[in-house]
């Protein structure tokens, strides 16, 4: 075996439950924080433990399925829905939750993997290989997220054991099947009457109690959690008993939400309520950059005309102010991207920083549009229905008047937008908030055209860019001459546009005290795991 690995670094709703006990410490604003080693936070002593917590939040899963699309997969809740395999921190580090080892054969796309022995569900079914390779098969059967097309074969190799083939040697493919398999027992997912929709029956720490699509989702500690204590990472601990999740999607909403205590904090709230709070000693600021940008993505699908039509889309990116967009919709918390990757992806260039990249000028985007082969149709924007999202689509909308051209908006809630991304026929242009651990995780989401039924993220078909994909993200071709010529491919045919790169904040009452503040991916705290107790 060529090497042996169990932690891998890589490159990547209205529910009343009361905190109790708590006693009020001095506000602050607050940036920075660490998943696998945390800072403590400088707080007032409390009398008593934290019981409970309320979170509003703008994410959501529409449906609390296990087989599912990437959409909101790094949300802060999805932890306490799922245990995975193994569990991706904020540094990019894959660390072992269900699986107890991996390692690869000198082959390099052949790995074994040893699960716990002792992992139960909440009903007490007992969790062997054989329920993990059923979860893989048919997550390859549904083909819902494209890590799983990279896998050829997986094989049970005992009780406790099995291998994995993937098709080809690629930078973190394999880390991200682990940390996007979620651990459910095959008999309980059987005998559920929906799929798990609605009730689940999960290896997780809590369990969910209550669950209104689009409203919220309330959990509660397990009495008796599989793992061992000691076995358990800090950044996976479970210090909270229960934990409820408000789904708010408006700007005005979240503030009135925070300000009546309806609840105690708010993770990604929209930048426009952060100077409400600042300088209020009732409340904490917690800021990050987000690992999700803002970006649009032109439809591939032939029935569109922009999916052709280069001088289109050109003239498109010109025709936005990034920094306008970074100013009234973001209130300054983000900064222009460079790429329709964000920077904290590992492969990332810097030098693509100072390469000029779409600027802001309206007599360039004019040009290009003369030069397309556009003809005063009316194109389409599908997004989602958030109150940022929303702003961006609509000051997108009056820049494309600017240059003469029509757009429709055509604003969605999650589980329709989760439903229609994908088909590149159902838009012209899609706002997605996109991010990964590394290029080519974000490569083979958005622009592999294996990688979905109709081709890739937006149903395009590109031969020619796929081969340069499949030769670049190996570990043998992922060098900075082919990541920067797949760079310059995207770029050129203009497939998609990196507007901005969000700051994360989360505001939360000053009554709750943290012991440590640990982060996750999207850039949001983990208050399970870093509530003071």
């Amino acid at each position: 075996m060529k090497k042996s690995i169990s932690k891998s670094v890589c490159a990547l709703l209205t529910g009343c439950m009361v905190i109790s006990s708590l006693v009020g410490c001095g506000g602050s604003k607050d940036s920075g924080g660490s998943a696998a080693a945390a800072n403590p936070t400088e707080s007032a002593a409390v009398s008593g433990p934290i019981t409970g917590i309320k979170i509003g939040t703008s994410e959501s899963w529409e449906t609390l399925t296990p087989f599912r699309t990437t959409q909101s997969q790094y949300a802060s809740m999805v932890r306490l829905i799922y245990d995975r395999l193994a569990y991706q921190t904020a540094d990019n580090e894959y660390i072992p939750q269900v699986a107890k080892s991996w390692g690869v054969n000198d082959d390099g796309v052949t790995w074994n993997v040893e699960i716990y022995d002792y992992v139960e569900d909440s009903e007490g079914n007992h969790i062997t290989a054989s329920d993990i390779v059923w979860m893989l098969e048919e997550s390859i059967k549904q083909g819902l997220k494209p890590c799983f097309n990279k896998i050829a074969s997986v094989e049970q190799t005992g009780d406790y054991t099995f291998k994995v083939v993937m098709k080809q040697d690629i930078v973190n493919s394999f880390e991200l099947v682990l940390v996007s398999t979620y651990v459910v027992s095959q008999k309980a997912y059987e005998a559920s009457e929906d799929g798990f929709a609605t009730k689940i029956v999960s290896t997780s720490p809590y369990t969910v109690t209550d669950f209104v699509s689009g409203s919220h989702i309330t959990f509660k500690k397990r009495d008796s959690y599989w793992q061992k204590p000691e076995l358990i990472d800090p950044v996976l601990a479970a210090n909270l008993e229960e934990i409820t999740y408000t789904i708010i999607k408006e700007a005005s909403q979240q503030q009135v939400a925070l300000e009546t205590g309806t609840v105690d904090v708010f993770e990604g709230i929209s930048a426009s309520i952060v100077p409400a709070f600042e300088g209020n000693n009732a409340y904490h600021i917690d800021q990050l950059p987000s690992s999700n940008g803002t970006q649009l993505f032109f439809s591939g699908d032939k029935s569109r005309i922009i999916a052709d039509d280069e001088n289109l889309g050109r003239a498109i990116c010109y025709a936005i102010d990034a920094e306008g967009i970074i100013a009234g919709v973001y209130n300054g918390y983000a900064k222009p991207m460079h790429d329709a990757a964000v920077e904290s992806v590992v492969g990332y260039l810097d030098k693509w920083n100072d390469e000029e990249y779409f600027p802001y000028d309206v007599e360039k985007a004019k040009e290009y549009l003369t030069q397309s082969n556009y003809n005063g149709e009316e194109l389409e924007l599908l997004c989602m229905s958030d109150s940022t999202t929303q702003r961006v689509a609509q000051m997108i909308q009056n820049y494309l008047l600017a240059i003469n051209v029509k757009l429709k908006l055509n604003i969605v809630d999650s589980a329709l937008f989760s439903a229609s991304r994908f088909d590149g026929a159902q838009y012209d242009m899609i706002i997605i908030s996109a991010g990964a651990g590394s290029l080519p995780a974000f490569w083979s989401n958005r622009f592999d055209s294996t990688a979905y039924e109709k081709g890739d993220g937006t149903a395009r078909r590109d031969e020619v860019l796929t081969e340069m994909l499949y030769s670049t993200w190996s570990n043998s071709g992922f060098t900075e001459e082919n990541i920067d010529a797949v760079h310059q491919y995207i770029k050129d045919h203009v497939y998609a546009y990196g507007i901005c790169l969000p700051t994360i904040s989360t505001i939360y009452s000053s009554k709750i005290a943290l012991t440590e503040s640990v982060n996750l991916p999207s850039g949001n705290i983990d208050f399970a795991a870093s509530v003071k107790q």
